[in-house]
């Protein structure tokens, strides 16, 4: 499958040459085609690596994952042009964080009665968006059995098939264990819950660490 991964970060980096290494081709986005990490990328990750704008990157990919910074999704996806999403799943790993002084604020723009991943929706009404991996390191995104117990994957969105679609990635990601919290709207917690890395990188000192939904069985 052709996938586009908006972003050149660590975040974008990690998942791109995973979806290379489970035999996918990818096209990395930026805002000018010819940026020097997606260039540097490229190189390491051989023939089924692309690189592109946002724009060609939507277009390219069949299915879209966007990794830029959060606060900067909005226009990322106004620049891949609506159309270029239309019908697709977009698998949305933002968070709408500014960083101050040593902690982690949601911007006010997206917090409160709405979240990033709803205003996201909004934005691309007919593209089926889904939000997962925003509350994790990157180092655990595409290894979470680095980990020596299982953690857990959520996700959440609107459309059915399309969490069953990203479902099946986070299973190819390594994923044991995964649990649908519901539509775009539950997005609101895991961009919270994605600030809570900020006090345990604080006393751990890496992002070794992630958080396993214990379920009572009898009930």
């Amino acid at each position: 499958m052709k996938y586009g991964v908006l972003g050149t970060g660590d975040v974008a980096q990690t998942i791109a040459s995973k979806l290379i290494e489970l035999g996918h081709t990818v096209m990395l986005g930026s805002r000018e085609s010819n940026n020097q990490k997606s260039l540097e990328w490229s190189k390491k990750n051989g023939k089924n690596a692309k690189i592109g704008t946002f724009k060609e990157t939507a277009i390219f990919g069949e299915r879209i994952f966007n990794c830029v910074k959060g606060i900067f999704a909005i226009d990322a996806l106004k620049s891949a042009e609506i159309n270029n999403l239309k019908g697709k799943i977009l698998i949305d790993l933002t968070n709408p964080y500014i960083y101050k002084d040593g902690h982690i604020i949601l911007d006010s723009k997206y917090s409160g009665h709405t979240s990033l991943g709803e205003e996201i929706q909004k934005l691309i009404p007919e593209t089926k968006v889904v939000k997962t991996l925003n509350y994790l390191g990157c180092n655990l995104m595409t290894n979470p059995q680095k980990l020596n117990d299982d953690i857990t994957g959520f996700y959440c969105g609107n459309d059915v098939k399309a969490k069953e679609s990203v479902k099946e990635i986070l299973n190819n990601f390594g994923w044991k264990e995964t649990f649908d919290l519901g539509d775009i709207t539950m997005a609101r917690y895991t961009e919270m819950l994605g600030a809570f890395w900020v006090p345990v990188y604080g006393q751990l000192g890496n992002m070794n660490w992630g958080l396993k939904l214990v379920k009572d069985l009898k009930k």
